[in-house]
C-alpha cells in the first residue's frame, strides 16, 4: 500500500473501523474532521463523537468544521493537498470545491449495495424491509447523494436477530476488512463502476413518529421494526398512560384484536399472529426481561393497548 496523505471525515460510531484500519496501515493521516462535542445528558456535558474520541484517544490531528462551505475551511483543505479524502458517517455534505481538491479523489463508505437504499438511513430500512442480504460499497464521491460509481462492495448476510446496533457494527467492520482491497484496487488503476440509477432506493432519515407500534402492522413486520429501532429511537407503545419501549421480541402464532393483550405473559395481538415482548425499557429506566417487567406490572389479558 502506498504513503497515501489522507484526510478523514467522519462523525458516526460507523466511521470508526475504517478510521482505525487507516492507521493499522500504512498511510499518512494529515488530519481528522467530526461534528463539534454535543451538549447531552442529564449534566449537558460536552460529549464528543465516536470518531473524534478516536482520533484524541490516538493522538491525530483533530478538527471541528463548521461550515465546509467557509473559505477558511477550504483553503485549509487546499493546503494539506491530501491524495484522499474519506467522508463517512460525517453529517455534512461536501461542496464542490472540496470535492476536486484531492488528487485521487473523495471516497465514502455507504452501509447498503448500492444502488439500493442511498440515504440516511440504509440499514434500518434494510432489517425494516426484511431483506436477507445487505453490504457495504466504497464509492467516489460526485455532487449526487451517495450517486458515485462503486470501487468496490461487498455481501453481508442479515441475521433474523440482528438489531440496527448489531448490524451497524457488522458492517462497519465489513468495511474495514475489505478496505485493503479498496486500496488495492486504487493503485491498479481499476475502473470504477457507474451504479444503475434506474435500480435506486431511497433510504428515508428514521421519523420518530414510526417508532410508536402500529398493532394493525403483521408480527413480522413489527418485529423487524422494534429490531431496526434498536438502541434509538426505540420502538413503543403506551401502557396506563406511560411509554413503554420494546427492544427485542418474538412472534408468536396466536390471533386476537391488534393490540389487544392475549395472555398474562404479555402476548400481543397483531394484524397477523402476535408479539411477546423479550427486552422493555420503561420511561427514565434501564433496560429489563420480560419476566422482570411482569414482576412490577399488572398484565391483564382483553386489555387493549
Amino acid at each position: 500500500m502506498q504513503n497515501y496523505n489522507i484526510l478523514f471525515m467522519g462523525t458516526s460510531k460507523f466511521a470508526v473501523p475504517i478510521l482505525e484500519g487507516l492507521l493499522e496501515s500504512s498511510v499518512n493521516i494529515q488530519a481528522v474532521f467530526s461534528a463539534p462535542p454535543k451538549l447531552a445528558n442529564r449534566g449537558m456535558k460536552k460529549t464528543m463523537s465516536p470518531v473524534a474520541k478516536f482520533a484524541e484517544e490516538y493522538q491525530l490531528p483533530l478538527e471541528y468544521p463548521l461550515s465546509l462551505k467557509d473559505p477558511e475551511t477550504i483553503n485549509k483543505i487546499k493546503v494539506l493537498n491530501p491524495d484522499i479524502i474519506f467522508v463517512i458517517a460525517y453529517g455534512y455534505i461536501l461542496p464542490k470545491e472540496i470535492i476536486e481538491i484531492p488528487q485521487l479523489g473523495c471516497f465514502n463508505l455507504h452501509g447498503s449495495l448500492l444502488p439500493k437504499y442511498r440515504g440516511a438511513a440504509p440499514i434500518q430500512r434494510a432489517i425494516i424491509a426484511g431483506d436477507k442480504i445487505t453490504g457495504v460499497s466504497f464509492i467516489k464521491i460526485d455532487e449526487g447523494l451517495d450517486t458515485g460509481d462503486i470501487i468496490l462492495d461487498a455481501e453481508l448476510e442479515i441475521q433474523a436477530e440482528d438489531t440496527y446496533q448489531e448490524l451497524e457494527k457488522k458492517l462497519s467492520q465489513l468495511g474495514k476488512r475489505i478496505l485493503p482491497n479498496f486500496f488495492e484496487k486504487l493503485s491498479t488503476n481499476v475502473k470504477a463502476v457507474p451504479q444503475d440509477h434506474a435500480q435506486s432506493t431511497y433510504a428515508e432519515k428514521i421519523d420518530k413518529v414510526e417508532a410508536k407500534i402500529n398493532w394493525q402492522d403483521e408480527a413480522c413486520l413489527i418485529n423487524q421494526k422494534i429490531r431496526a429501532f434498536n438502541p434509538n429511537p426505540g420502538a413503543w407503545f403506551e401502557l396506563d398512560g406511560k411509554r413503554i419501549k420494546v427492544m427485542g421480541s418474538k412472534i408468536i402464532d396466536a390471533a386476537g384484536k391488534p393490540g389487544e393483550i392475549l395472555t398474562d405473559e404479555f402476548t400481543i395481538a397483531c394484524g397477523n399472529q402476535a408479539i411477546q415482548p423479550t427486552t422493555l425499557k420503561k420511561e427514565g429506566k434501564g433496560l429489563i426481561t420480560l419476566a422482570e417487567f411482569l414482576k412490577g406490572n399488572k398484565v391483564i389479558p382483553g386489555t387493549q393497548l
